[in-house]
Parts: structure tokens; sequence; C-alpha cells
């Protein structure tokens, strides 16, 4: 028997109407939400059923991952064909049978960001089927949100992309979030451009970051 406190605010997907329309409380829940996967993953292990209905909610400091009945280490190997979990936030590769792994976490990240500019859970207007799968396999993802920022939205986009390799690892997210959260409502622009490199002694992430601010 596992015993929690009680998160009185339910979890995020029945709170995504709020945080849509709140440029701060959007920040600060992917941020908090980026700290605990980052938790998981420095553990080698992968949550392996990644969604908003299961990241419960307390207090907007207090965001907490949920559900890991299909968790488990990095390197586990898949003894079965069988694929579980919510098809929306599934990454391609696991559509295809291919193991779980962290990459596949940042994957449903991409859409729980989609999420929190929609106020919506991802393709909610669809039966969770083969069609829907192999759609998301083809490249289908949610419709990009008018007026989302262009760098939420390239980072959403690295995300959710195709290939494992190119979706930016939790560290990265945690890094990149807490420079949005501590921006604030003040923020009116954010370039990315990963382009430009930072020593080779850091392990941080190659960005350069330019703010516009009021």
């Amino acid at each position: 028997m596992i015993v929690m406190r009680l998160m009185e605010k339910g979890n995020l997907r029945s709170n995504l109407s709020i945080k849509k329309n709140n440029l701060f409380e959007k920040y600060s829940s992917l941020m908090y939400i980026a700290q605990a996967l980052l938790t998981l993953h420095k553990r080698n292990l992968v949550h392996g059923d990644f969604h908003s209905g299961n990241v419960l909610l307390n207090n907007p400091d207090i965001h907490v991952i949920s559900d890991f009945g299909l968790s488990g280490p990095v390197d586990k190997t898949a003894n079965t064909n069988e694929i579980y979990g919510v098809i929306p936030y599934m990454a391609p590769e696991v559509l295809r049978g291919k193991p779980y792994t962290k990459a596949a976490d940042i994957y449903s990240f991409g859409i729980i960001m989609w999420e929190l500019t929609s106020g919506i859970p991802a393709f909610n207007n669809r039966s969770h089927d083969f069609d829907l799968s192999l759609d998301i396999c083809k490249g289908l993802r949610p419709k990009i949100v008018e007026c989302t920022l262009p760098v939420y939205v390239r980072l959403m986009k690295r995300c959710w992309d195709s290939d494992p390799n190119k979706r930016p690892t939790a560290d990265e997210l945690v890094e990149i979030l807490s420079i949005w959260y501590d921006c604030g409502d003040k923020l009116l622009k954010l370039e990315y451009d990963s382009r430009i490199p930072v020593p080779s002694k850091s392990k941080k992430i190659n960005f350069f970051i330019k703010l516009i601010l009021i």
C-alpha cells in the first residue's frame, strides 16, 4: 500500500482551462513537471505512462507525477509485444513496438506543453485507436494554437520530434523552463538559437537566449 498526501486540486488535465490563459502558471507548471521528470530520469527510470492525468496538483508549487505502474529501469528489456499507454501521449517509436525510453517521456511532455496552450486534451475529438496510432507514426501532431510564442512552439516541436535523438533531455528542459519562469509576465519575446555552442567543459545545453523585456 502506498499512502500519499491529498492533492486537493486534482490532476493537471482537470486544470488545463485555468492554466491556458495564465502565462506565469503555464511556465511554472512546466518547470515543476520537468523537475519531477528529471528526478525520475536521474535515477535511470522512465515513467512509461506519462500524461496530464498523471500529474497531480496541490498548490502552484507542488506538481507530483503519479501512477508508476508501467515505470521501470531504462535498460529493462521489453518481454512482450503488447503496447500500453494513452495513445495521444505515446511516442511514435513506442507505437511501433520499440522499448520505452527517457526520450519517450519527453515526447509525452511535448504533448502536455500543447495541452497547456489549448486548454483541452490532445486529440480529444478522435477515437484513440489504430488509425490515430498510425497517423502519429506518420507525423501527425496536435495543431499549433494561434498566438503561441514561437520559442514555445520550437521547444514543443523538439519534444515531439519523430527522432528520439533530437528531443531535449529533462535536464535541458529544466534549464530552459527555469529561465522562462524567471521572466514571469514581463516576457514579451524569447528567441532560442541552438546553433550557438557553450564551452566544451559545460554539460549545459547549447543555447543562446535573447530577451526583450518591458
